[in-house]
């Protein structure tokens, strides 16, 4: 695997590459003696929940009758209770099983793999099985054609009787799922106490209720390779990546969640079919002591997606098929869209001597998702690069090698939506019997592409008998028409378009550092460490003003592009324990006010961390290894959505509380310095607002992995009739150290982004895993 993120090595790559690329290499076979490998793992997934802790009963009894004006509960509430959380998760396994071939001829090289994988979840209900198969060929058809098939199948299978991991936080440890007699409760029929604010019992419905997936995934490549002459190649790549996906989803006319509509029905499908071809010409050849390689192509991609939903209410219980007498049916719903790309690219190479390197490509591309006027977009990069070890004067030992290297170009983006530039209308409105057409979308006729400017600085170094290695970059990238979906007034009868409105800056530093410790027959230990600086700033914005973006961000020139845009909080009055906003007045002084509305929305922190990084490590004493990662970040802000609920100070008093973290207090008496407001029930002080109050820091370190192992000799497999063998143990997400008080640090996107959003919401948290594996070749 690779990872490529300056301008020459994306430029090829065109929009597709605009963020850097991820190259996978599959296997490929090999001339000469077959080999049959076989490796097996089973590991043990636990829930782990963070720093983020729910009361249990005796916790929230004396919480809620601390609330002011809180109503009298029975004593008897005053004990652990139930813990929904504990209860509604379980200890997942997991099983892997992967059996390849490899091997070939002098004209034939063939690599074939099968795998088998089934988790089932820390959160109880959920289970994921996948078949997949892999063949890599090679045929050397003449001395000058060779062929290249590829096919590759996957099969999933979901299962979910839909457990609901947010349940399990906000149901109330008083509330115990079944009755004395252990059957399970409605809460809606129930005669007894039910105190939880939603009436919800999942595990009610669990009974019944379930829904289940299926995906397959077929690529197949048909590609050759046309030896022209001993410098110039044609190579021809050739895709189609076919995806069909189907869910269901069953509610039992007997359960809580079917009690409205007399149960349901509900199936989705899902195709997702793209298309890639490059047709390439590449010439590589020496002339003395200069080289020359380049290469031309043509290509050409596009996809089509389609979605459909349809449902039925009041089935007969136990049924999964639609005409099974259902009363009513669901509104059908769906999407689909297409999009399209081609591309003329050059990338030409000159090398002398090994020592000096010039290099430059221009890519001329066109996409659907721009109107006639603006679909084109010519993008280039050019790079120098330097050997300096190569040069005569250079005469430190020392070192073995020492490159510098440096960059530029200009790669195009595309929008996500791909048809931006249109009015789109919603056609999901009836009056008067008729169907009619509402506006969507205000289309951008002049939408063009997102212009990423890129510059890069390295250099490479190897030194002390190739021990060491450094890697340093520097890049300072700068994106031109930024692509937003914008929000308009409502009173223009529409309230979205995309626009290109801004300019955004990004810039650090990156550096890589390995080292071999002990080299030696018996012992090896290497060191890794890198670490990446990040910074970024809006250079502008449409006619230079704020602009609000999802998730309570914002973007406005001279701030970061992750930007939080919300009121800020200054903490609690001492005197009558009221939470505090800071309002920024028209003459620009600042006063607080203890009214949620009445505070300045204004910028107050970001979610771009100041600094990344990872250690790792690689240690073997004959025959026995370990290693282990460990990553960190530093500095940025996560805003944690989750405590506008569990933290909420008597705002959600029928709703389950998290423990306040230490160091955190709660206002009880005038003097107090608290972090928390006086909290009373029902609160109506909106103190749980969406504020800086939740944003916190997302710095933190992980243990992301260590694995033990031992190699078996040689003196022992070749007795056993065995190539090779080996068995380990390793741990996965094994701690975090953090003062996030959530779930996870590492959040993610959210809401179904594809971006890093600085937001945690209930989500599903990574497990603790342990595994145990076996490695076997023939």
């Amino acid at each position: 695997m690779n990872i490529l993120k300056d301008a020459t090595s994306t430029a090829l790559y065109g929009s597709r590459g605009a963020n850097g690329i991820v190259q996978v290499f599959t296997k490929s076979g090999n001339s000469g003696k077959g080999a049959l490998s076989f490796s097996m793992n089973k590991s043990f997934n636990t829930f782990t929940n963070g720093r983020f802790k729910l009361m249990n009963g005796t916790q929230l009894y004396d919480n809620f009758t601390s609330l002011k004006n809180a109503p009298p509960l029975p004593e008897e509430l005053r004990k652990d209770g139930y813990n929904w959380l504990k209860n509604g998760t379980q200890t997942g396994v997991v099983q892997n099983y992967t059996i390849d071939f490899r091997g070939g001829s002098e004209n034939s090289k063939t690599y074939i793999s099968g795998n088998y994988y089934n988790e089932t979840g820390t959160v109880k209900t959920y289970e994921f099985n996948r078949l997949s198969f892999r063949i890599n060929h090679e045929q050397k058809i003449k001395p000058w054609l060779t062929l290249k098939p590829k096919v590759s199948l996957s099969y999933t299978t979901g299962k979910d009787n839909q457990g609901s991991l947010y349940e399990m936080y906000l149901n109330m440890p008083w509330d115990n799922p079944k009755d004395s007699n252990g059957n399970l409760i409605n809460p809606n029929t129930y005669t007894g106490d039910w105190y939880g604010r939603d009436y919800s019992n999942y595990l009610y419905d669990l009974q019944w209720n379930y829904g289940k997936s299926n995906q397959l995934d077929l690529l197949g490549n048909l590609d050759a390779e046309v030896k022209i002459t001993d410098y110039l190649k044609f190579i021809t790549t050739n895709n189609v990546t076919y995806k069909n996906y189907d869910d269901m989803y069953y509610t039992d006319p007997r359960s809580i969640s079917g009690e409205s509509n007399k149960g349901g029905l509900t199936e989705s499908y899902v195709k997702d079919i793209s298309k890639f071809f490059n047709q390439m010409l590449r010439f590589d050849k020496d002339f003395g002591v200069h080289n020359v390689n380049a290469l031309a192509a043509y290509e050409y991609s596009d996809r089509f997606y389609k979605i459909s939903r349809a449902g039925v209410y009041g089935v007969v219980p136990g049924t999964d098929i639609f005409d099974d007498g259902a009363t009513t049916g669901q509104k059908p719903s769906g999407s689909k869209f297409e999009r399209a790309y081609n591309a003329l690219l050059f990338n030409a190479e000159y090398v002398y001597d090994k020592k000096y390197f010039v290099q430059g490509s221009l890519r001329s591309e066109s996409s659907s998702a721009f109107g006639k006027d603006h679909r084109n977009g010519l993008f280039y990069s050019y790079s120098l690069g330097w050997n300096i070890h190569k040069e005569k004067f250079f005469n430190v030992k020392a070192i073995n090698e020492w490159k510098l290297r440096a960059s530029r170009g200009l790669v195009g983006n595309t929008p996500s939506p791909n048809y931006g530039w249109q009015d789109l209308y919603a056609l999901t409105q009836v009056y008067d019997g008729q169907i009619g057409a509402t506006w969507y979308q205000l289309g951008n006729p002049d939408l063009t592409w997102e212009s990423i400017y890129q510059n890069n600085l390295g250099t490479d170094i190897s030194a002390f008998n190739n021990r060491l290695t450094l890697n340093v970059d520097y890049f300072n990238n700068k994106t031109k028409n930024l692509l937003i979906l914008a929000t308009l007034s409502s009173l223009t009868g529409v309230d979205r378009q995309y626009l290109n409105i801004g300019d955004v800056q990004n810039k650090g530093w990156e550096f890589n550092f390995n080292y071999a410790i002990i080299k030696s027959p018996t012992v090896t230990w290497d060191l890794g460490f890198n670490i990446s600086t990040y910074k970024n700033a809006v250079l502008s914005t449409r006619n230079n003003a704020i602009q609000p973006l999802n998730n309570s961000q914002a973007a406005t020139a001279g701030y970061d592009v992750t930007s939080f845009y919300m009121r800020k909080w200054m903490g609690v009055n001492p005197d009558n324990g009221a939470g505090q906003w800071e309002v920024v007045n028209s003459d620009g002084s600042r006063t607080l006010t203890s009214n949620y509305n009445q505070a300045t929305p204004q910028i107050v922190g970001h979610a771009t961390p100041d600094y990344y990084g990872s250690f790792n490590t690689n240690l073997t004493v004959k025959n026995f290894y370990m290693n282990a990662s460990v990553y960190f970040s530093q500095g940025g802000q996560i805003y944690n959505s989750d405590r506008e609920r569990f933290d909420s100070d008597g705002a959600y008093p029928y709703y389950n509380q998290m423990v306040l973290q230490d160091g955190w207090t709660r206002w009880e008496k005038p003097g107090d310095i608290a972090t928390h407001p006086v909290a009373s029930y029902n609160s109506s002080s909106l103190t749980n607002r969406p504020s800086s109050r939740y944003l916190e820091d997302a710095s933190y370190v992980k243990l992301r992995s260590l694995r033990l192992g031992y190699n078996f000799p040689t003196s022992l497999t070749e007795k056993i009739k065995i190539k090779s063998a080996s068995i380990y143990i390793m741990g996965e997400n094994l701690f975090t150290i953090t003062k996030f008080s959530g779930v996870d640090p590492e959040v993610g996107a959210v809401g179904g982004q594809t971006t890093y959003s600085g937001r945690a919401e209930s989500i599903y948290p990574i497990p603790r895993r342990f595994s145990l594996g076996f490695n076997f070749s023939f």
